[in-house]
């Protein structure tokens, strides 16, 4: 069981993923009555702008206008929610840190906190990647083994965050997003990600073992320091 304090951040910030998960389901049924209605809103605009919502209203259509208000609700929701746990994340030494990591930000800093609790209770990164579940499955039949895809066991919460972090860390110009590229071209765009995201999450459990922020690290050091 986590520490109280650790405790009452993981809700929030399962909250707040649940809250912008229905927000996109809603905004999803939105699309949906528009491609049943064959509608189409003008070249150029964006569906939930405020011209967009506007758009939108302007149709008369009570299903996306019930939408509409559900989509107003969680906004507000939300914003209160992030404006908690940004004034949180500038609080936190952690999630400081954890920042310094190229596609993190506060937001996954403090999932990745949150979710993590006491990083001393993991042997080693390996140890660490293999309680979030991005590890190959592994087969072995007649003295031959045999790697498979990741498990897919442990935390989901840990391995969502750092697959979405490794997708805007590849928007960067390092030695993590060229390796991405290198493998995308060689194995597919699939392999890259989870091989990014494992990375990933090495960086941040050394930046969270060491004490120390990633820029800090020598040319690869945040890779094998304390893993």
């Amino acid at each position: 069981m986590p520490p109280p304090e650790i405790a009452a951040l993981r809700e929030k910030v399962r909250r707040r993923a649940f809250l912008v998960r229905q927000r996109a389901k809603l905004m999803a049924k939105i699309r949906f009555v528009l491609a049943y209605e064959g509608l189409k809103p003008p070249e150029g605009l964006s569906l939930f702008t405020r011209k967009g919502v506007d758009w939108l209203e302007s149709l008369g259509l009570e299903p996306i206008n019930c939408y509409l208000r559900l989509i107003m609700a969680f906004n507000g929701e939300i914003r209160r929610l992030s404006l908690e746990l940004r004034r949180v994340a500038g609080l936190d030494e952690d999630v400081r840190l954890l920042m310094t990591v190229p596609g993190v930000g506060y937001y996954t800093a403090l999932l990745v906190k949150a979710e993590t609790g006491d990083v001393n209770r993991f042997r080693s990164g390996e140890h660490y990647c293999s309680f979030i579940g991005i590890v190959p499955s592994t087969y072995s039949s007649g003295g031959v083994t045999r790697h498979g895809d990741i498990t897919h066991e442990g935390d989901p919460w840990l391995r969502w965050a750092y697959f979405e972090a490794a997708m805007t860390h590849v928007k960067y110009d390092t030695s993590i997003s060229r390796s991405y590229h290198r493998i995308a071209e060689r194995r597919g765009r699939k392999v890259a990600l989870v091989a990014t995201a494992r990375r990933l999450a090495l960086c941040c459990y050394s930046v969270l073992k060491n004490r120390r922020p990633y820029r800090a690290f020598p040319h690869g050091q945040a890779l094998h320091n304390s893993s």
